[in-house]
């Protein structure tokens, strides 16, 4: 992206706080481009958002380059390299806020197809 562009805005994990795994945050999303892209601090895609009943385009935040969590870059890769998301998918990203092995907050994630 070049730095002339005018990006939508970033969706920000920080805003889903559930810290229960079977009661995790749920963000829908309607790939708009499912190839990550980078900016100066995480890599990302762009999709449309389901907030209050209504789409909105957002970027969507996969992997901060501060953080060593990269499990949501990983998952997503994956299922883009199997053709599972490409433009148009509509999905789900469950969140919740666990415990790392270190005994450290950590983000966890799960993709769900729709």
């Amino acid at each position: 992206m070049s730095e002339s562009t005018s990006l939508p805005p970033f969706l920000k994990w920080g805003d889903y706080k559930s810290k229960d795994q079977n009661n995790p945050d749920i963000v829908e999303l309607q790939v708009l481009d499912a190839t990550p892209f980078a900016t100066e601090y995480s890599t990302n895609v762009r999709a449309k958002v389901k907030r209050d009943q209504a789409w909105r385009e957002e970027i969507v935040p996969l992997k901060s380059h501060g953080s060593n969590n990269a499990s949501l870059l990983t998952k997503w890769t994956a299922m883009v390299n199997k053709g599972k998301i490409k433009a148009g998918t509509h999905c789900t990203i469950k969140t919740h806020l666990g415990i790392s092995k270190n005994n450290n907050p950590i983000r966890r994630f799960a993709i769900e197809l729709r």
